[in-house]
């Protein structure tokens, strides 16, 4: 059975689980792009559960995104006081 559809902006919800599908793949791993695809795919039928999808894949590639920052970050203080003690 369907939802009904009405009061949902269908080509907005899409738009948006495609921009953090490919944001997903690129910056989040396969989880995020794959949450984002579900939302993009579930648009037309179940708006309602679409929007719930595209939030966590966009929950999860700012996590990821993050998480990559702090290893960068990391890895860059470690590398100076590395350098810096002589080791």
């Amino acid at each position: 059975m369907t939802a009904p559809t009405s009061g949902y902006d269908i080509e907005a919800i899409k738009k948006k689980a495609l921009i953090w599908t490919i944001a997903g793949f690129l910056c989040g791993g396969i989880i995020a792009g794959v949450l984002g695809l579900l939302g993009y795919l579930k648009a037309d039928q179940e708006p309602e559960t679409a929007q719930k999808f595209t939030k966590w894949a966009m929950i999860v590639t700012i996590i990821v995104a993050a998480l990559y920052v702090l290893l960068i970050i990391g890895s860059i203080v470690l590398g100076a006081l590395g350098a810096a003690s002589g080791y």
